[in-house]
């Protein structure tokens, strides 16, 4: 059963271009080092529309196969040593463009996936 990371955030107020160039940059990179990351199933990328004070809020949504490729990507990652280290000068979470304030994380599990209509 597949476990999801989700974590939430607002732009840092006059970030916004910025912000959205960092996503890219993490993102085509985590791409481009998949091996790095064998523990994630996916990775999607949201901003909620249309959702009145929670419009223009960002999602990060990680897949992992169970809660043990979570705890051993995070164990492997650990304090971004090595490989990791350039990992971490590509995250946009260091770049001060994320409202830190506004963070929010949330782990979900997947029920009747047999069922879901991909």
């Amino acid at each position: 059963m597949s476990v999801f990371e989700m974590e939430s955030w607002v732009v840092s107020e006059g970030k916004e271009k910025e912000h959205d160039e960092w996503m890219r940059r993490w993102l085509t990179w985590v791409r481009q080092h998949r091996e790095l990351f064998k523990e994630w199933k996916s990775v999607r990328y949201f901003e909620k529309h249309v959702a009145g004070m929670e419009s223009g809020r960002h999602f990060i949504l990680w897949e992992y196969a169970d809660l043990a490729s979570y705890e051993a990507y995070k164990k492997k990652r650990g304090e971004y040593k090595g490989v990791y280290e350039e990992y971490k000068k590509n995250d946009p979470y260091y770049q001060n463009v994320f409202n830190h304030e506004t963070m929010g994380l949330e782990f979900w599990k997947d029920k009747e996936r047999d069922l879901w209509i991909d």
